[in-house]
């Protein structure tokens, strides 16, 4: 019973201690960071982020590169990775979750990572590669429970369907699925997916957006406003 009751007091020390960390980071993440919008229960360790970043409850974000407007839903786990402007990140997406080496005699971390995040391990140093950068271009969205592993490449306005694993290079404009991730059409015709890459418009300013929000929503009118530039 005693054991029970010194666990129990350890136990809730530790959260308080995490939540007390996490209101700290959070604090400073806001004052870094004014016109984001982050969860108390988020986490977000080492990263950039521009303007209007929204990342929601649970989501832990680490190591990463965060355009303007871009938001991640709830429960994420987004590691080592640039993610564009105005990219939209569904709930429980996973993204560059790390590496285990199949040609190895065991693929279990504790003989090639070190890290105090097991209780055992038999190394001193890294032997291996444990990730690759993720980069996600700009208008991108991505659908619930996605996983892209280390070392992906996301074109411009993609789409990645809900469930799907990535596991290639995804080209601009596509639209993939399955498991694994698989082509199935393009958003566009090639002359539209042209127009817009070289237009650049998620570079536009926000005064621009506000004039022609309307715009943004009819392809052929932006269209025609791209070719008579």
């Amino acid at each position: 019973m005693t054991m029970l009751i010194i666990y129990l007091i350890k136990n809730s020390f530790l959260h308080f201690k995490r939540l007390c960390g996490s209101l700290y980071r959070n604090a400073k993440l806001k004052q870094q960071n004014p016109t984001g919008m982050f969860d108390l229960t988020s986490q977000v360790i080492e990263c950039e982020l521009e303007k209007y970043v929204v990342i929601f409850d649970n989501t832990k974000v680490y190591n990463c590169k965060i355009g303007a407007y871009s938001y991640i839903q709830m429960n994420g786990r987004i590691f080592h990775c640039e993610i564009g402007k105005f990219c939209s990140i569904a709930a429980s997406v996973s993204i560059a979750p790390g590496m285990h080496d199949m040609s190895r005699v065991t693929t279990h971390p504790s003989f090639y990572f070190n890290t105090d995040a097991l209780p055992k391990i038999f190394v001193t140093e890294d032997k291996l590669e444990l990730y690759k950068r993720v980069h996600i271009g700009h208008d991108v969205w991505i659908g619930e429970k996605v996983v892209i592993i280390d070392g992906i490449k996301i074109g411009n306005g993609a789409v990645i369907a809900s469930g799907a694993i990535v596991v290639k290079d995804v080209e601009p404009y596509s639209v993939v699925g399955g498991v694994p991730a698989r082509h199935l059409k393009y958003r566009f015709d090639e002359e539209t997916i042209e127009l817009f890459q070289k237009s650049e418009w998620w570079n536009y300013s926000d005064e621009w957006f506000e004039k022609n929000a309307d715009m943004m929503l009819d392809v052929d009118r932006f269209k025609e406003y791209l070719k008579g530039l």
